[in-house]
């Protein structure tokens, strides 16, 4: 190779750069974004990112218009044929104000029900 670079240490520098780009995209956001509701469905809130009736937790389904603090995607669950995409969730305001809930333990709500999976495809939010 030209200027004495061998293929070792070009690949060496490929994946290394691989490695950062993989390592940073795994981060949570440090602080979540707001996202809204924009599908028909009513978006339910889990314990964890998998749908069973022992996970969901007793709050009012999300409905279109109605928002929710995220930070993260997981790949969780399947949902019939919608995916497996779980958004990790810290925050939820219903739209016509009645409540809001902000939590410590993170909930998931399940992202092709939110904005069909909207904020993943577009790389909005990372991995956890």
């Amino acid at each position: 190779m030209p200027g004495g670079i061998t293929k070792a240490a070009v690949a060496a520098v490929i994946a290394a750069a691989v490695a950062s780009t993989t390592s940073a995209q795994a981060t949570p956001l440090p602080n979540p974004v707001t996202d809204q509701v924009s599908t028909g469905s009513h978006v339910g809130v889990y314990s964890h990112p998998y749908d069973t009736p022992a996970n969901k937790l007793g709050y009012t389904p999300l409905s279109n218009g109605d928002y929710l603090m995220i930070d993260c995607w997981v790949a969780g669950g399947q949902v019939g044929n919608a995916g497996d995409v779980w958004y990790r969730t810290w925050q939820v305001e219903y739209a016509n104000g009645s409540s809001w809930a902000t939590v410590t333990d993170p909930w998931w709500t399940f992202a092709p029900y939110v904005d069909g999976a909207l904020y993943f495809h577009r790389n909005i939010v990372p991995p956890c």
